[in-house]
């Protein structure tokens, strides 16, 4: 797999991605001719096994891609974060589910995580119903999964661990879309809500999200699930915030400030905070992917991560959830008045940003979970 020559031709999109920042948040929704282009680049195929057909690239890899995305627009390496990170249960499953499902391996899928749905045990499958909340991208992908309580006589199926919870995947045709994306930031992503009624899933589209037990043998289906796809879903604030400081650079070379005769760039505040938000977004970068890297030769080593390794890799990925939101929030009030109006990109950084960090996985109660495992203590959360 020669994942730079993906990564090349990805970038090479960027600027088509950035001439339709507008069209993007306007639409709600990913339009479907870049979806397509990106597809075209191979890059959603990044986690889906190589076995049928996928690329299997690194962690680091995942999250370099996405990155370079946000870097263009915030939706749109959303919605890149969200068809590998979904695309990653090819290697949760089963093989002949995930022959079915990745019979074209480039091709986006979505997936919730929350187990908001119900499901009832049928002659070879469930029988499934509910209705998720945030399916980022639902509307240019063929398939969906969710989570779902295994119920018993309307009741949950216990185990020793709790509720039985399981993920299913659905053909978006057979699922209802509900619009329901009206927000501040990362507008364009679809990311609506969407119903099942009495879908029978078969037992080949069923898997575990949190038991590795069912997962391939492949390093990358042993990397821990939540902290996997949370470091991808940061590099999106990491992208949003490149993108915003290299915009203010350029904006600062013209600009003069009301009352003042030099130009932005000349302005000591300017020049300080600029350097103190490249100084905290290096910083938040590099503590991420370090973090990430260390845990991926752990596991490629064939040994679990220690609960150290987890914290960190909890600490690193808020740190830059919440780094790349201030770093965008300097940008955008450095540019001044100008960049209030909904024609300057700077105001849609900072929304995007803002919004990452309202995630469940960046949630302030993080730091908490983080410090406790770090003194020796069990988080609060089942799942960490």
């Amino acid at each position: 797999m020669d994942t730079q020559k993906t990564l090349k031709s990805v970038q090479n999109l960027l600027p088509s991605i950035r001439a339709r920042r507008e069209e993007i948040e306007k639409a709600r929704r990913m339009p479907n001719d870049l979806v397509e282009a990106l597809r075209e680049t191979g890059v959603f195929a990044w986690s889906v096994p190589r076995a049928i057909g996928g690329a299997e690239a690194s962690p680091l890899d995942l999250m370099q891609v996405t990155e370079t995305v946000a870097s263009a627009d915030g939706s749109a390496g959303w919605c890149a974060m969200i068809a590998n990170g979904s695309n990653i249960g090819a290697g949760y499953m089963n093989e002949q589910g995930a022959r079915e499902i990745f019979a074209d391996p480039t091709r986006p899928t979505a997936g919730i995580a929350a187990p908001t749905g119900a499901a009832v045990r049928v002659d070879g499958g469930v029988k499934v119903n509910g209705r998720w909340a945030f399916a980022s991208g639902i509307t240019h992908c063929d398939w969906v999964w969710g989570g779902c309580v295994v119920m018993e006589n309307g009741q949950p199926r216990m185990t020793s661990h709790g509720p039985e919870i399981i993920y299913v995947w659905l053909p978006v045709g057979e699922v209802k879309i509900h619009d329901t994306w009206h927000v501040s930031g990362l507008c364009g992503t679809g990311s609506n809500d969407f119903t099942a009624t009495d879908v029978v899933v078969p037992e080949n589209r069923i898997f575990s999200l949190l038991d590795p037990t069912g997962h391939r043998p492949e390093p990358l289906y042993q990397m821990p699930p939540l902290t996997l796809f949370v470091a991808q879903l940061v590099c999106v604030s990491l992208g949003i915030a490149r993108s915003a400081l290299d915009e203010l650079t350029e904006i600062a070379q013209t600009k003069v400030p009301s009352l003042y005769q030099t130009v932005l760039a000349d302005r000591p505040v300017a020049q300080i905070e600029l350097a103190q938000a490249e100084a905290a977004l290096g910083s938040a970068r590099s503590f991420l992917y370090d973090t990430i890297e260390d845990m991926w030769q752990t596991v490629s080593a064939g040994r679990q991560p220690t609960s150290r390794q987890l914290a960190f890799g909890r600490i690193a990925a808020i740190n830059a959830a919440e780094t790349g939101a201030t770093v965008t929030r300097t940008a955008n009030t450095l540019a001044g008045g100008s960049a209030i109006y909904t024609k300057s990109s700077l105001q849609r950084h900072a929304r995007d940003a803002e919004a990452v960090t309202h995630h469940f996985t960046v949630a302030p109660h993080t730091w908490e979970e983080a410090g406790r495992v770090l003194l020796g203590r069990n988080p609060n959360t089942p799942v960490f």
